[in-house]
């Protein structure tokens, strides 16, 4: 039996907290000599399976955005446009509650152009690399000013400054080529039981599931063996690890 430490790493470009799980799993010596594998999932339609959309509840929503500001800041990333957010998402006044679901009116998301040009990354040995500069534009992590990533222009700019072809990168999801490679992705999460990113599930030593940025270390002590949560600091972050580059 191989003594190789393997998981999956269910997330999507969405979402905030797996931008900065991704953030830290690139750079944690931790894992560094793990087996990752990384699974965009985002389904067209988002109940086709069993992954919630968060921002149908805003007191969720709400949440949200206060809480990746306290963990951006925690693993030493730029949280000011986390902060922005949850400053506008303000709970409405005189609603009856139990005839009404409050949520975000948000149009349509088309993240298959995003999720869609990572494959590509990935086929070119390029994903973290990419995936990285992706959060990077959407979160801002890097205080750099934030991008709209659904945005093929946009894509098209972060594959070239990683390397890639900007043309085929941001017409990856047009071209159809990936589409019943990303459906079999999204089916893989539904047997593991995905219904929210970020979302890791390991088959050895035993199986078993995390959901959530800082289960990072009860996903490590189970991998490990240990008995002991470690602590994932930002100044354990400061190097990418030779293993994901």
């Amino acid at each position: 039996m191989s003594s190789v430490k393997k998981f999956r790493f269910y997330f999507s470009f969405r979402s905030p907290f797996a931008g900065i799980a991704f953030y830290r799993l690139r750079r944690s010596p931790l894992f560094k000599d793990c087996h990752i594998e990384l699974v965009p999932v985002w389904p067209e339609n988002i109940f086709g399976g069993h992954m919630d959309n968060p921002t149908d509840n805003l007191f969720k929503a709400a949440y949200i955005f206060s809480d990746a500001a306290r963990q951006a800041e925690e693993a030493g990333l730029s949280s000011a446009q986390f902060h922005a957010i949850a400053k506008n998402l303000q709970l409405p006044k005189n609603v009856d509650y139990s005839i009404k679901k409050v949520g975000l009116a948000l149009p349509p998301e088309p993240w298959e152009i995003t999720h869609h040009a990572f494959l590509y990354a990935q086929e070119q040995g390029s994903a973290w690399v990419f995936g990285d500069a992706v959060f990077n534009r959407r979160f801002n992590f890097d205080g750099q000013g934030p991008g709209d990533v659904l945005q093929p222009a946009v894509i098209a700019e972060i594959a070239s400054q990683v390397g890639l072809d900007a043309e085929t990168c941001a017409n990856a999801s047009a071209s159809g080529r990936y589409e019943d490679m990303h459906k079999a992705l999204i089916k893989k999460g539904e047997e593991d039981g995905v219904f929210g990113v970020p979302f890791f599930a390991i088959d050895q030593p035993q199986r078993e599931v995390f959901w959530g940025n800082d289960r990072l270390p009860f996903l490590y002590k189970s991998l490990s063996g240990g008995n002991d949560l470690p602590l994932i600091t930002a100044s354990s972050l400061n190097e990418i690890q030779t293993t994901r580059l």
